[in-house]
Parts: C-alpha cells; structure tokens; sequence
C-alpha cells in the first residue's frame, strides 16, 4: 500500500471533515474569492456538483470528487495574503493526481462499520475487516477507462471512526489524466454489494472555474 504523504493526508481529512454553508461567487468561469468564508462557500459548491451516491439494500455509498482547487484552498491558511501566482502554483500542483472521499454508512447501524453483520468467531473477523480496510481494501478500488485501460488507486488512507460515527471515509487517490468514458470500480468484499460502479462526468471534474484571488 502507497500511504499519502503527510502534507496529503492533513490536507484531505481537514477537506473530510468540513461542512460548508453554500452561495454563489460565480462570474462566468471566474470564481471571486477575497476572504476564508469565499473559499468555503466555493467548495461547498464545488462538492454539489461532484458528488455520486448509489444505495444497495441497506449500504449507502458516496463518492465525493476533491478538486485540486479545493485542496489548494484548504492549504491556505488565509487566502487574503497569498497571490494570485501563489495560488495557481498550488493548484498544478496536483495536476497529476485525482482525489476522492470515498464514504460508506449502513441504514440504522450506528455502530463502526468494521462491526456490521460480523459472523462465527467475532474477534477474529473484525480483526480480519480492520486488516482488510487499512490494508488490502486499496487493490479493490480502480478506474477503468474507456480503452479498459485499468488505473490503481495509489493513495489510500482508511480513516477508522472508533465507533464515534457510523460513516466510514477513505481518501484516494489515482493517477489520472483524463476522465473519457472514466467508471470507478469498487468490489465490495464484506458488504456482499458485488462491484460498485460510478461513471464519472468528465464535465463536472474537470472544467471547475478558475479562482481569482482578489
């Protein structure tokens, strides 16, 4: 497994972890942004428009799409001192990478979900569902392109709840140039959902307005 670096990884659980109120900034393909509050209101409204969810049965799935923008934003500590060329340098970045919040939760399970429907020797499968999760659960997640070219998920973090909450996150990530025709692929091994499909919209992660830092 390719853990993320620490830089990545702080940046992405702050990005998990936040809730934004939404309004619009949005001049064309320009996005106005002069004071912290802007920045969290554009990623709110990034995260509307990148946000796919499927339910089987009783296991919600969601998949969140994190541009480069919004990491950029949350690396910056305070957007009214930093310039506009600063700014853009820290976008591109990531430009060869594609990030994603990957959620699962279970309908009325309010317990971790490394618990749910655990079955004949009790410890000895949740040790094997923590193992599985922190570990082998990455070889399972992919991108498949159009030309069934099969892209990996190189960055991975499993983020374990401690039964604090019934949502279960993980970032990743992939390296990943064009999105034509792109399917997530997820086999869900312990869920028993069978193989998880997204078609990503190649309008929604890639054409995100430019942010003009006043």
């Amino acid at each position: 497994m390719q853990v993320l670096n620490k830089f990545v990884y702080s940046i992405l659980i702050s990005v998990s972890t936040c809730c934004f109120v939404s309004c619009s900034n949005t001049v064309g393909g320009t996005y106005n942004i002069t004071s912290n509050s802007d920045a969290e209101n554009f990623i709110e409204k990034e995260r509307s428009g990148n946000t796919y969810e499927k339910k089987i049965k009783d296991v919600n799935i969601k998949l969140i799409h994190i541009s480069n923008e919004e990491i950029a934003l949350k690396q910056t500590e305070d957007v009214s001192k930093i310039n506009q060329a600063k700014f853009d340098s820290l976008v591109r970045n990531y430009d060869s990478l594609v990030f994603f919040n990957l959620e699962i939760s279970i309908d009325d399970f309010n317990e971790e979900l490394l618990k749910y429907k655990l079955e004949g020797d009790i410890d000895a499968a949740y040790n094997e569902r923590v193992d599985y999760y922190a570990f082998k659960m990455q070889k399972d997640i992919n991108i498949v392109l159009a030309e069934k070219d099969t892209i990996p998920c190189v960055l991975y973090h499993f983020e374990r709840s401690y039964g604090i909450s019934p949502k279960t996150d993980f970032m990743i990530g992939f390296k990943l140039s064009k999105f034509k025709d792109a399917v997530f692929v997820y086999d869900n091994t312990f869920l028993k959902t069978g193989i998880i499909k997204f078609a990503l919209n190649e309008q929604e992660l890639l054409n995100h307005p430019h942010i003009k830092i006043n």
